[in-house]
């Protein structure tokens, strides 16, 4: 009854999850029997007429002692092995493999032994014990991984440790389960369990770091934009996504919020590299996270430069659409969907093109936007405490006026595609979403 919990990808996972169906099997027969038996009480033994007299009840020594002893035992039990499985979680075996993990609004990185550092990505051998020492550079976080049914506070100026014994390779989610600010349910990461060679492969490759300090500074940065998902809010043509455009942004004077201007030079990138929310230029959201601790001096002058280089860069005009004659069905698709046969395929396409994978998941799991998966058909309530069900009508008006109606929970950082999609695109985008059931 009721088994809920996700895939056990960890030794814990059979122990926790016994242990927890145990207490909800229990909490529910206990629930029902006490209520049940006080409704048939009520029923039974009401009083039928005036006549009736209350009896006098003195007591029964063998139901006190069969309600005082029954919850002792279950209790007993339960602490037993509750205790049990804590030492399992609190005692990691001495041949542990030990990464460094850092926790900082809204990112997490790892150090490995051997000096690898990565952001957001932490990769691990199966069937090996993985010892994760976690500190937070801000403020409280807490490190969750459902699958390996493993959850730890980073705490600011203390460490904290957990471990797990992975047992089947995959990709798994990596959740602050703390809140810490206003991008808490953005501060994501993957865990990925591989083959003990692929590990080893994968921890002694260093050609990207090497390839890296032969690059130019601008070829660092374009490198970094990739890497870092900085186009999923930043684009390189002009247009207004999430965040300004890099597009010619070197030198101008942008207007901030609340007052006053800044000048986009190396400190002000620099500081909006580190600390995102001190200078918000007007007409955006506070929704990058900091980055601070997770670039090297190196890497944020790559990015610095090539920022720089786009500074002869305006914003594109919109192509032209080709002319239909009347009757006659336009032949042509976009380059990222014209490969694509079935509606399906196309959404797909355009989703990736469009980068809005980077905001909406296609496996369940919340990200900055609400996750494809399961989306349609499903009925929730806006912001505004209105319900809605996404429907066709209401996936178009989501695209084409984002802020129209924004989902309870989530923030209005979704740019506008009115004009950006023909009737088809929106069709198969509808259609790639109903295929994600």
């Amino acid at each position: 009854m009721f088994r809920y919990l996700p895939e056990q990808a960890s030794t814990f996972g059979e122990h926790i999850d016994k242990l927890n169906y145990l207490i909800l099997d229990l909490s529910l027969f206990f629930t029902v029997a006490i209520f049940g038996t006080a409704v048939y009480f009520a029923i039974r033994y009401h009083r039928r007429s005036n006549s009736d007299k209350t009896p006098q009840i003195k007591g029964d020594n063998r139901l006190e002692v069969v309600w005082t002893a029954v919850p002792t035992v279950v209790v007993a039990i339960l602490a037993y092995y509750g205790y049990a499985y804590h030492r399992e979680l609190r005692e990691p075996p001495p041949n542990s493999l030990n990464i460094n993990v850092w926790a900082q609004q809204f990112a997490w990185s790892f150090d490995y032994p051997n000096g690898k550092h990565t952001s957001n990505e932490l990769v691990v051998p199966v069937n090996e014990p993985v010892k994760l020492t976690l500190r937070s550079k801000d403020v409280l976080h807490s490190f969750f991984v459902p699958a390996m049914r493993v959850k730890q506070d980073a705490v600011p100026g203390q460490y904290t440790y957990l471990w797990f014994k992975p047992i089947k390779t995959g990709t798994y989610r990596v959740f602050c389960a703390e809140y810490c600010g206003t991008q808490h349910s953005a501060m994501l990461a993957q865990l990925k369990v591989v083959s003990k060679a692929e590990y080893e492969r994968w921890l002694n490759d260093r050609s990207e770091e090497l390839a890296s300090k032969r690059l130019s500074g601008a070829k660092l940065g374009e490198l970094l934009y990739k890497k870092q998902n900085c186009f999923t809010c930043h684009s390189l043509d002009g247009s207004k996504i999430v965040g300004p455009s890099f597009a010619g942004i070197w030198g101008k004077k942008e207007a901030l919020e609340g007052g006053g201007t800044a000048t986009v030079d190396e400190n002000y990138i620099e500081e909006s590299i580190k600390n995102p929310a001190a200078k918000i230029v007007k007409g955006y959201s506070n929704l990058m996270p900091s980055y601070k601790g997770q670039l090297t001096d190196q890497e944020i002058m790559g990015i610095i430069s090539f920022i720089k280089s786009l500074k002869g860069m305006t914003q594109k005009a919109p192509a032209k659409k080709p002319t239909v004659k009347k009757g006659e069905a336009s032949t042509k698709s976009s380059a990222s969907t014209s490969q694509a046969t079935s509606p399906e395929k196309r959404g797909e396409a355009l989703a990736k093109a469009n980068m809005c994978l980077g905001c909406h998941s296609t496996d369940g799991s919340k990200m900055v936007g609400p996750s494809f998966k399961g989306l349609y058909g499903r009925k929730g309530v806006l912001e505004t405490g209105k319900a809605y069900t996404a429907d066709e009508n209401y996936i178009k008006r989501s695209i084409v006026n984002s802020k129209a109606d924004i989902v309870k929970g989530y923030m209005p950082a979704m740019p506008d595609f009115k004009g950006k999609f023909s009737e088809q695109d929106l069709n198969d985008l509808i259609s790639f979403i109903k295929s994600l059931k």
